[in-house]
């Protein structure tokens, strides 16, 4: 049989799956909790080390799990969270630990940097809402806050890239995570303008060689080999960055072909065939294989990570810790829950990111509209579940583009609570891949062309990618949904600048705490 590798470097958790490199199947797969840290409030930080580990041992897990031997395994992919500050030095070691997109560090900075029309700058260029954890922002912050560490920088790239550069030895990235640099997303470059706008033009000569998405980076070195069990010399590609990556495995490669991710972010991402940038200074703008572009119109303070936190703040007492029978009562209860309990909206905002669509809010941050004292903990379950379907509505109905189809994955789309909650608020059909870890499928898909188990990505996902199901809206439901819509819009709005207050008392206790 002939396999193909697919990793998933996750911000909570690493996933590797091993794939029939002809039909897609997924055979085995093993996931592990990525390893952060939390240093200082709004800071995540990883340990460049304990990943690689984490990711080795994944693996290994994976490959265990699929039943095959090791030289099955003819090609890897790998995927990445995006943004972040990954960085090596001139011996080819971390710089410090690893900054992932979440941490909020640099907030006051892209204050500053709003203030002084910046922002809008950097968006006219990238298709990018700058956010606090993007390497642009963050060097121009490390530049301000500890030179010494910024000058120790000789490559920088991405988590995936990392991954890749332990694999091979080779260091490299590609037009995806470059999207999130941010590049210049009409010339599908790094953007030298950007790089001297933020003060920080000398780090333009450091950035990893740029490849196309897909595109082998080198082969598994010995010493990485050792390691995972596998045989050395089978092609590493670029894969691509997490959003793209998810594209690419439910086969949203064509123009209005779009994908929901209920993750840890929340993503709504239209692929186009041309780089659209309105509504302006909202979402993001990322690069798609053979000159596409993907439009997303996200969440990325938070998706399945707003369910984890109800779920560990008021749940544990009602059901314990998740597992698959937990779930079941979960899903059961939420089921008989009615719809909007008690009139209860919940505004899904509860990472450090803020929101970046339909408006570039950094400071917001979750909200709890109408809680009462017969609020149940399937009550705030549900309302976690609603307030995401309806940022979804928020997000879909900015575009000013054809949506034909919408997939939806993730570990959010698992639920079939959720999946319907969600059909009904978009009030379309969503239809859910076969294969859960659609990012890992996506770059496993690079890699069997690599391997020459496909000839071309086009083929790949006719071949590899299969529908499982697709729910259909139901009607009552979706007009329950459209009458609340223009509350949570409205409720939105009207917390906009209190969110700011907020964030600028968080930032003062910071900057006295700082040495």
């Amino acid at each position: 049989m002939s396999c193909v590798l697919g990793i998933d470097k996750g911000t909570t958790a690493t996933k590797v799956v091993v794939f029939d490199a002809l039909t897609g199947a997924a055979l085995g797969a093993s996931s592990r909790r990525t390893p952060v840290f939390h240093p200082r409030p709004d800071w995540h930080e990883e340990d460049m080390d304990q990943t690689f580990a984490a990711v080795v041992a994944t693996i290994g897990e994976a490959v265990a799990a699929a039943g095959v031997a090791p030289d099955a395994i003819r090609a890897i992919g790998v995927s990445g969270h995006m943004g972040g500050l990954w960085a090596l030095d001139g011996e080819r070691r971390p710089v410090g630990p690893a900054i992932a997109w979440p941490d909020a560090r640099a907030a006051a900075l892209l204050e500053e940097w709003a203030a002084e029309g910046l922002t809008e700058r950097v968006y006219r260029v990238s298709g990018n809402a700058a956010i606090p954890g993007v390497p642009l922002v963050l060097l121009a912050w490390l530049k301000r806050h500890d030179p010494a560490r910024y000058a120790r920088i000789e490559t920088l790239f991405f988590a995936k890239d990392y991954i890749n550069f332990r694999l091979t030895g080779e260091i490299a990235t590609d037009e995806s995570d470059l999207s999130f640099f941010p590049c210049d997303i009409r010339e599908r470059r790094i953007s030298g303008e950007l790089m001297a706008l933020a003060g920080i033009a000398d780090m333009t000569a450091r950035v990893a060689p740029v490849r196309r998405i897909g595109d082998t980076v080198g082969h598994l070195s010995d010493e990485a080999a050792a390691l995972t069990g596998l045989a050395a010399g089978i092609p590493v590609v670029t894969g691509a960055g997490d959003a793209v990556a998810a594209a690419i495995g439910v086969g949203a490669l064509q123009a209005g072909e779009a994908v929901t991710v209920i993750g840890t972010s929340f993503m709504n991402n239209l692929t186009m065939d041309f780089p659209q940038l309105e509504p302006a200074n909202v979402g993001f703008l990322f690069l798609m294989p053979e000159g596409r572009w993907q439009r997303l119109m996200s969440n990325t303070g938070g998706g399945s990570l707003c369910l984890d936190w109800v779920l560990q703040a008021f749940g544990q007492k009602e059901y314990g810790p998740p597992d698959a029978a937990v779930w079941e009562r979960i899903e059961k209860d939420v089921r008989a829950t009615p719809p909007l309990p008690g009139g209860m909206l919940i505004h899904p905002y509860f990472g450090t990111s803020g929101m970046t669509a339909p408006r570039h809010e950094p400071a917001a941050r979750g909200s709890v509209f109408g809680l009462g004292l017969t609020s149940s903990p399937a009550a705030l379950v549900r309302a976690v579940m609603e307030g995401v379907a309806l940022a979804m509505v928020d997000c879909y109905g900015a575009l000013a583009a054809d949506v034909t189809s919408i997939r939806i994955t993730g570990g959010g789309a698992r639920s079939a609570i959720w999946r319907e909650i969600c059909a009904a608020a978009v009030n379309r059909p969503l239809s859910l891949p076969g294969v859960e870890e659609t990012g890992a499928l996506g770059v496993a898909m690079l890699a069997a062309v690599a391997a020459g188990a496909q000839p071309d990505l086009a083929t790949a996902s006719a071949r590899m990618v299969r529908v499982a199901s697709t729910v259909d809206p139901d009607p009552a439901l979706a007009t329950r949904y459209a009458d609340a819509y223009p509350l949570f819009r409205d409720l939105g709005a009207d917390l906009a600048p209190l969110w700011k207050h907020r964030a600028r008392l968080v930032q003062a206790r910071a900057a006295k705490d700082m040495p």
